[in-house]
């Protein structure tokens, strides 16, 4: 294993498990991707992160505000 590999795993084990979740999920994602993040990746990660609101909004309810249907989206 190298020296990154070992890094990871460390902290792989001493997350909790209520961030071993997350965790995975951003690893599996950086895996899947057949391009480098770049600082816009990050930085959207991070407003992501900040957003502390626990106000949540359904697509449909999306596509409403925005006055669009989903046939609408479908075709452009």
């Amino acid at each position: 294993m190298s020296d990154m590999q070992v890094i990871a795993v460390t902290y792989i084990q001493r997350l909790p498990e209520n961030k071993l979740n997350s965790a995975v999920d951003y690893l599996r994602y950086l895996y899947e991707q057949d391009y480098p993040l770049d600082d816009y990746d990050y930085a959207l990660a991070k407003r992501a992160d900040e957003d502390t609101s626990a106000e949540t909004i359904t697509f449909d309810g999306l596509l409403q505000d925005l006055g669009i249907s989903y046939e609408e989206l479908q075709a452009n």
